[in-house]
């Protein structure tokens, strides 16, 4: 059995509350997602009575899928369909039930935790009605064990981490809080700045702020990046990482929803637009599920059909540009004319499944070759459903993270006025490599059990407690692997080194529509198009996106001059080209 260290424990503080404040654009895109909707309460614009009836095609029903649909309607198109591989509607937006006898207890097998600053994500939650509360167990928001070369360290709820880790604690939080001036070149704003000057309307302060980390960073993964701000003269926090174990620590600890050293290669600019975004800050936890807002866009009629009466389960296999349109051939091999397609799929479906990016295309090389080269990261889940909270008991650990095989494992509870109620253990949740080992793990029950092994080096008495309801592995286990799952072949989209520039190709190619000649009549959407992947709010972003190409494309008039056609465009260089430059269409 490994050696327990407890470290000193610090006054726990009250979590705080949520407070509601007025929406921002995201610093990648300068654009107000939220004021935009608030500002858009009948649709998002209208379409001409001669366009009324024109077919439009929406490739996926994930959330980015049917939020273009659900505004297209409100818009006035009459004519449109969805098409969906997977036999399921909602995506990655996936709640899965265990049993129906306790429908409550659901298996967040993709997005599962909701900051606040997602203001289009909000903004639909609250349209429809689904809550969401600050019950979600972070790290260090409820008892927390870190399981750390062998050892195991205690880091109470809504106190300080381990002392050992205090080091990298303080660094991190001085750089988000401080920024960083390195000993040559220009200094770096605080991320907490940049946000300020977001919440100001400061956008050219804000603006120029990130370009100076394009410009520093853009080319770093977040582990040369760390190497670069904590190995020099000036650290942030004072005091210089030790190398190695110091960046080792900090992939353990992470920065507030886990250990990120399996995302040390990612690009470090990943990561500094989360804090910039707050998309760590405060993640709340929707207990009905976020499938719930999948099944209530579903559910929307217009003109005496629903939404999900409009999804034909067949896959997409070709889009082909024609002078008049669009035709799509369906895996029977079935033709389909339509005027305008928005794809809301993965990138990596939109290359394997449907050859997109493959020439001819209606995209231009640049876009084309960022759909084929953009990263998504593999993940996996495990969930086991178990007959009692048994953390509950005792000084049992809500979250434990570790830097072996589980990473992480997370407690939930879905009838907190229940203490007898079955609860539900994330038993992993692991990310790329962490996630690839898993592959080949057998069954469930073979899985869960060898997960459970590696747990016990950590937290024994723990491990002992995750065993499924009667010992049924196959009813009270859930498993997603996402590099496996057809149509997604991969999690979310997370940039390596140099990665922004084809997340601006696919984010802003929505904006082709604005001129006859440059129209490809097809509009990219979806989560992995945009820059904040692995979060519900990209999909809503690009999804309002297209559906606002659609109507101009078709003639249409949109609600207000602030709307992302006229009112954003790409606002940053990335190496040395000019984020102006118009792309070449040649392929």
């Amino acid at each position: 059995m490994r050696r327990r260290v407890s470290a000193p424990v610090a006054a726990e503080a009250a979590p705080l509350a949520a407070t509601a404040q007025a929406s921002f654009g995201y610093i990648d895109t300068l654009f107000d997602y939220g004021a935009l909707l608030a500002g858009s309460p009948d649709s998002l614009g209208s379409l001409p009575p001669s366009s009324a009836g024109k077919t439009i095609a929406i490739i996926g029903a994930g959330i980015g899928g049917l939020v273009s649909v659900y505004e297209l309607l409100r818009a006035g198109a009459s004519n449109v369909v969805i098409y969906e591989a997977s036999g399921r509607i909602g995506g990655r937006a996936h709640s899965a039930t265990f049993t129906e006898a306790a429908p409550e207890c659901l298996a967040e097998l993709g997005a599962m935790r909701f900051p606040p600053s997602e203001y289009s994500l909000f903004h639909y939650l609250d349209r429809f009605g689904i809550k969401a509360n600050s019950s979600f167990p972070d790290p260090g928001a409820v008892l927390t064990d870190l399981g750390y070369q062998g050892q195991a360290y205690t880091w109470p709820a809504h106190g300080n981490p381990p002392t050992m880790f205090a080091t990298v604690h303080a660094g991190w939080n001085a750089f988000i809080s401080d920024g960083y001036t390195p000993a040559s070149g220009p200094a770096l704003m605080a991320p907490v700045a940049i946000t300020a000057l977001l919440r100001a309307n400061q956008l050219g302060a804000a603006r120029a702020a990130w370009q100076t980390y394009i410009d520093v960073f853009g080319n770093q993964s977040f582990y040369s990046a760390l190497r670069t701000i904590f190995s020099g003269s000036n650290p942030p926090g004072g005091t210089p990482w030790r190398f190695p174990d110091d960046f080792q620590l900090f992939g353990a600890l992470g920065v507030g929803s886990g250990g990120l050293g399996p995302m040390y290669p990612v690009a470090f600019l990943e990561i500094v637009r989360l804090m910039v975004n707050e998309l760590e800050t405060d993640q709340l936890f929707i207990p009905a599920g976020i499938e719930s807002l999948a099944r209530a866009f579903s559910s929307q009629v217009f003109e005496g059909r629903s939404l999900g009466d409009r999804v034909e389960q067949i896959a997409v296999s070709r889009v082909s540009r024609t002078a008049e349109g669009v035709m799509l051939t369906l895996d029977d091999g079935s033709l389909r004319f339509a005027d305008r397609v928005i794809v809301t799929a993965s990138t990596r479906a939109m290359q394997l499944d449907m050859a997109l990016s493959a020439s001819p295309s209606a995209l231009s090389a640049q876009q084309c070759s960022a759909i084929d080269d953009v990263h998504l990261t593999s993940s996996s889940k495990v969930f086991v459903m178990t007959k009692r909270k048994f953390w509950l008991d005792g000084n049992l650990p809500a979250n434990i993270q570790t830097d072996t095989l589980v990473r992480g494992v997370y407690c939930l509870d879905y009838a907190p006025d229940d203490r007898d109620a079955p609860g539900v253990v994330l038993l992993s949740y692991a990310w790329e490599d962490d996630a690839i080992k898993q592959l080949a793990l057998g069954s469930n029950q073979q899985r869960v059990q060898r997960l459970v092994a590696d747990l016990a080096q950590t937290n024994p008495a723990f491990a002992a407690q995750v065993v499924p309801i009667d010992g049924d592995y196959e009813t009270y286990v859930k498993i997603v692997d996402w590099d496996l799952q057809r149509g997604y072949y991969g999690a979310f989209k997370l940039n390596f080194a140099d990665g922004d520039a084809q997340s601006q190709q696919l984010f802003f190619q929505f904006q082709d529509c604005r001129e006859p000649q440059t129209d490809p009549f097809v509009y990219l959407a979806g989560d992995s198009c945009s820059f904040t992947g692995g979060w519900v709010e990209g999909a809503l972003q690009t999804g309002i996106n297209a559906v606002c190409a659609v109507i101009r494309s078709l003639g249409g008039k949109l609600s207000t001059a602030m709307n992302p056609i006229d009112a954003m465009s790409p606002p940053y260089r990335y190496g040395g080209t000019s984020a102006a430059t118009e792309p070449s269409r040649a392929r």
